[in-house]
């Protein structure tokens, strides 16, 4: 068994819920395997710029540390990649 950082989960705050660890992997996997930001916000039913900041904010996690924290929480393929699409 492995121990570490516990997952994220999105969490409703108010009127919005926040992307837990799980969606954020999936946005990223979304998007470096060909879906635009459009498409993935209707799959996942989330605003455009929701998702464009999960991308960037990947990108920027594996810019500095090498990985990202929330793909790494979940184990994704992606978590030292930066997301870019295929």
């Amino acid at each position: 068994m492995e121990y570490g950082e516990p997952v994220e989960a999105g969490e409703y705050r108010g009127t919005f819920k926040a992307v837990g660890d799980q969606e954020h992997a999936e946005i990223i996997r979304l998007y470096v395997e060909g879906y635009g930001m459009a498409k993935i916000a209707n799959e996942l039913d989330r605003g455009s710029r929701t998702i464009h900041r999960h991308i960037l904010e990947h990108d920027q996690a594996v810019a500095r540390s090498k990985f990202c924290p929330a793909c790494r929480r979940v184990h994704s393929e992606y978590e030292g990649r930066r997301a870019e699409r295929i």
